[in-house]
């Protein structure tokens, strides 16, 4: 009786091998917390009837 299987190609035991970084690395893209992503904040222009996004510096002209 085996205890485990044995590929008939390779002759390699069927076993889990230990992880590795990559594995590690991986493991964190897949399950790790997401960060939340801003996104930029828009309104209405009442005169133009356009829609603006609104600066949070509040300095007129700036794009951020």
């Amino acid at each position: 009786m085996k205890k485990t299987a044995q590929n008939d190609v390779t002759g390699d035991w069927l076993q889990s091998k230990p992880n590795n970084e990559q594995f590690e690395k991986n493991w964190d893209l897949i399950f790790g917390k997401k960060k939340k992503e801003e996104l930029p904040e828009y309104e209405l222009n009442k005169s133009t009837g356009e829609v603006q996004k609104v600066c949070k510096c509040n300095v007129k002209g700036c794009d951020g």
